[in-house]
This record gives structure tokens, sequence and C-alpha cells, in this order.
């Protein structure tokens, strides 16, 4: 009992030297590169991170040719350290760590600041103070202590971000409160270590106003003025503005709460509808529109939507569809934007979060830091009811700053594979058609008559598109723009042996072969080339054993590989009800394994 309570108090720290505590004795984690992989993995938040990358932050571009064995040397001193509460887990070649049974610094350091967030979106200051007092008291110094710089130069910027907009916050809701007396000093060292955040200077101007300083209030105008100009050569937002009319012209709001002056003004004259025109044979998928349409109302606690599912399995039409259903309850209007247009390039967080500010109100300039522009974000938001669709999103890094954190705005996303770091989300799998949804949209595509007169072929055309949303589609577009051909035709050039199905799935920018090699491509290399040597070796279903012995790998590999391909939504399960691995069958359906087997003919094995 008493060894398991000391397991039990065991915390990771990473706010300050990183460290990990037993019973409040510190562990010995060795020198400066395990210390790295450690906090690697908690950055990653229970998410596998791949060796290369991890070789990337313990030596950068040139690692030694003894990379692996170092890895594997760090990672068992690791386990050594943190035992049975925090396993490092390894995946194929990748390792995560769960930390859901100890405390990491990190995490309530973030989960603190998020309540705090809430609390003052709510106008509830003296809560939000506290909160984000709680939050900073974690800190212990300079973040990421004794890391390799490699580590330090691509996360401590991001995080040392965090920690000065959690100051930013805090003096927002003691300012509500009436602190403005104390509030002076710290900001005023805070205007000077960051001179160009425009919300510090704002709210020191508005401190030193209420002290009844407020030819001192003016000169802190003027001086982020001068540079705001020099450094970045552009001049004060429309908010700082703001503040400095109001000062000049003793506007009494500067006297009420914080919030309420930096309110930003609703436009409801320019409420943006964004979303994409719905497709007009929108065809099935009634239960899933319904059960997304129960979860999807203005709400005090925004929860995200997430839609999943393979490419190709018409995510983005039952998004719009459901969008342009719940339009009216979202009266401030509905954003949208598409991560992936086809090409490799993903849109950037940054860019869109720009964008979706100009669109809410057209007055306001996108600031230039990520965190300043998802703080405005948020705060147009607030107070708003507004639908964000985030279609397509292939990266889960800082997506979470476009999710509605108050008021009652919701985001609805769609991803090939779950993202299982949103906290709080709905989570809704999109699969292939019912066999009667699949004939429902040949019938409205092509026709009823042709359906009617070979209902057989019918059958086995939606068979052959594996009853996948974008194939079929493809099919019976196909057959409209084909009207001599009757539907056993295509069926025959489908299973035709000396023609490829996927070159019959393909007219215009539907695509099959196309959308699923996109697929393919943002898959880790390994997992890839795996994927096509077991789509080649294969006759459509494996069991672990089978794959551990196609790959050559051990079965704990080849578990990870096949389970992590059914989260990108590639493999299908069948189970046989048994409790062992040898019960468990992965199948591919038809047309990833043809797509499958031509990627393993172009890559090297």
């Amino acid at each position: 009992m008493k060894n398991a309570l000391k397991e039990n108090q065991m915390e990771i720290k990473i706010l300050g030297p990183v460290e990990v505590e037993r019973e409040g004795q510190s562990m010995p984690l060795g020198g400066r590169k395990p210390k790295t992989i450690l906090a690697a993995l908690v950055l990653a938040d229970g998410k596998a991170i791949s060796k290369t990358e991890i070789s990337e932050v313990l030596w950068g571009s040139s690692p030694p040719a003894t990379r692996q064995a170092q890895i594997h040397t760090y990672v068992s001193r690791l386990r050594k350290a943190l035992g049975p509460r925090a396993p490092i887990v390894r995946r194929a070649t990748s390792y995560l760590l769960p930390t859901d049974a100890v405390k990491v610094d990190y995490k309530e350091f973030v989960r603190l600041a998020e309540a705090g967030r809430a609390k003052l979106f709510q106008h509830r200051y003296a809560e939000a103070s506290s909160y984000y007092s709680q939050a900073l008291a974690f800190w212990r110094g300079p973040a990421l202590g004794g890391v390799t710089q490699n580590l330090s130069d691509v996360e401590l910027p991001r995080i040392d971000e965090l920690r000065t907009t959690v100051l930013e916050e805090k003096a927002e809701a003691d300012l509500g409160l009436g602190r403005h007396g104390r509030l002076v000093a710290e900001l005023t060292a805070l205007v000077e270590e960051f001179p160009v955040r425009e919300r510090l200077r704002a709210l020191l101007m508005t401190a030193l106003y209420r002290s009844g300083r407020q030819a001192d209030a003016l000169d802190v105008y003027h001086a982020g003025r001068v540079a705001l100009v020099e450094t970045l050569g552009v001049d004060p937002s429309a908010s700082l503005k703001a503040v400095f009319h109001a000062i000049l012209n003793g506007d009494p709001a500067l006297n009420s709460s914080y919030q309420q002056l930096e309110a930003v003004p609703r436009k409801y004259a320019e409420v943006p509808h964004r979303l994409p025109v719905g497709i007009t044979d929108f065809t099935g998928r009634e239960p899933l529109l319904q059960e997304l349409s129960e979860h999807l109302r203005p709400s005090a606690v925004p929860r995200p939507l997430v839609i999943h599912g393979m490419a190709g399995s018409g995510k983005s039409a039952l998004a719009v569809r459901l969008g342009h259903n719940k339009a009216d309850d979202f009266p401030d209007g509905q954003l949208h934007v598409r991560f992936s247009c086809g090409s490799s390039r993903s849109r950037s967080v940054y860019d869109v979060l720009g964008e979706f500010i100009e669109a809410i109100d057209p007055e306001e300039t996108p600031p230039e830091s990520l965190i300043d522009r998802a703080w405005l974000y948020q705060r147009l938001l607030s107070g708003r009811k507004m639908l964000i669709l985030l279609d397509d999103v292939t990266d889960e890094k800082e997506i979470d700053v476009l999710i509605p954190t108050a008021g009652e705005s919701r985001a609805v996303l769609t991803v090939r594979s779950y993202l299982d770091t949103l906290e709080n989300a709905y989570a809704v799998r999109v699969g292939e058609f019912e066999h009667s949804e699949a004939v429902a949209l040949v019938r409205r595509i092509a026709g009823n008559g042709r359906v009617d007169r070979e209902p057989e072929a019918t059958d086995t055309l939606v068979d052959l598109c594996d009853h996948l949303p974008l194939a079929v589609r493809t099919a019976a577009t196909r057959l409209a723009g084909k009207p001599h051909w009757p539907v056993s035709h295509l069926v025959q050039r489908m299973t035709d042996t000396s023609r490829n199905r996927l070159d019959e799935l393909r007219l215009a920018n539907l695509d099959v072969r196309a959308t699923l090699t996109r697929n393919f491509e943002q898959l880790p290399g390994n997992v890839r080339r795996r994927l096509g040597r077991l789509a080649l070796a294969s006759n459509g279903t494996v069991s672990v054993k089978e794959t551990a012995d196609i790959l050559d790998i051990t079965e704990a590999e080849a578990e990870d590989t096949l389970e992590f391909l059914v989260e990108q939504n590639l493999l299908g399960i069948r189970g046989t009800g048994g409790a062992s691995l040898e019960d468990l069958v992965y199948s591919f359906s038809s047309l990833v394994m043809i797509a499958a087997t031509e990627l393993a003919e172009r890559l090297p094995l």
C-alpha cells in the first residue's frame, strides 16, 4: 500500500528544469538527451512521435550512425525512472507516453489556463484570476531546462507565448476586479519586455488612466506607436486606437470593467455566410444527420463535432449539408475553410485565423503573432452564435485555436482519422453507404429507368464500388454521361481483368485513385511501405501473425501497424468474438487494396 501511494505521487515537470519526482524525490534521468526525449513525449500529449522526430530533436540534421541504439538506451533509462505509472509505449517505429496516471505540470498549466479563460469570457473575474494564479505557480524558471537546443528552438517560443498570454489575461481579470493600482508596475515591466504586444499596452493604458495618470497613459500609447512603426512597419490596431481615443475623450466606459471596454462591437450588417454550396443530389445519411443535428446547437459549453472516415466517404458533403440545415441556429454567420485542396501543402492555421478575423469584422487588422490572432479571434466569437466548419483537417497541430472556447459558437471538423487530442469532442465515423443508399444515389444521377431495367447489374455495380460514396458517384456520373451504356456494360468494364477498376472510376475531378493516393501520402513512410507489401502479399484479409510473417517484424509491431491503419480508416476489422489476436482479422476494401498494390509497385519495399 505504501509503495502504491508513492507511485501515485509521481510528477513530471518541464516548466523549469526537466525533472521527474516520486514522493518528492528527484529521479535520475541522465543527461540532456534523455530529458529531451521526455519533454518531447510530454509535449506530444499522448500522441506517438517517430524515431525520426526524436533523432531530429536530439541531433538535428547530423545524427550519428548509432542513433537507433542510442535512442533505445535513452528510452530504457527513462522507463526505469518513470516506472509503471507512465510507461513509454512503443508503436512500430515510434513512442508515446500516456500521462493520465501522473501529474504533469505542463498539462496542469494548460488546464488551469483554459479554466481561467472560460471564466474570463463569462466576466467572472475573481475565479479567472484565481485559476490564472494557480497556472502560473507551476513555473519554476525558464521552461525546458536541460534539453537540447534543437527542441528548445522549436517548442520554447510557443510555451513562452502561452505563459505571456496567461499573464495578459490575468491582468485583464485583475483590472476587471479594480486592481489597477497594483497592476501598473507589473504591466510596465511586461510592456518593456514585449513592446509590440498591443494587448499588454492597452491594459497598461487603462490601468494608468484609472489611477488618475491620463498623461502617462497617452505617453504609453505614443511610445507603442513608435515601437510598432520602427519594429514592424505598421500602425496601431483598431483596438489599441479605440483605447487611446477613449482616454482622450474621458470615456466613462474606461472606469467600468475592462471586458466591457474591450468588447468588440458586432457588425451584424455584414454577417458572413461562407459555407460552400451543398450538392443537390445529396443522398442518404439520415440517421447520421439526425444524430449530428441533435449535438450541434448553440451551447454555453462549446463542444466540437468531429466527422471522421476514409477518403471518399462523403465527410465534407455531410458536414456542409449539416451546416446548411442548422444555419438558422447560428444567425451571426457561418465560416468555412478547407485545409487540404489536393496539394501536399495544407493551409496554415495562422492564415486561416487572419481570414476568419477579417470575415467576422472587416475593420479589424489581424495581429502579427499567432497567439494574438487566436486571442482576437476568440474575442470576436465571444457573444456571437457562429458555426465554424473546418474541412479536411490534415494536421492536429494548433488546430485547437480555431475551436470556439466560450460563448455559443460551435465548430465542426472533418478528418480522415479521429483527432484524439481534441478535448470534449463528439466524434462520429462516416462509413460506406448502406446498399440501399448506394442504389438510391445511382438512381438520382443515372435515372430510375436504367436501374429498374437492370437491378441486378446495379447491385453488382455498387458492390464493385465498395459502397464508397465517391466511387458510387463517379460510376453513376459516368453512366449519366453515357446514356447508350447499359449498367451491365460498366460492370463488365470494371470486372475485365485486362482493365484496372480504378481507371473506370475517374471522371474530371472525380477520381478515386487520386483521392486514395493522397490519403496514402499522408502516412508515415514506413507504414506506407508496409501497407503496400500487405496488399501485394495478402488476399484481402490478414491476421496479426500473418502480418508479422509478411513484413518480417514482431507480432507487437504488426499489431501496432494494423491498428494504426484501422485508425486511418484504411483497414476494417472482422472479429470472431474470441479473446486472442488469432481471432481478429483485418480486411482491405477492394478499392483500397487495388490502390495500395499500385503504391507497392511504385515504391522500393
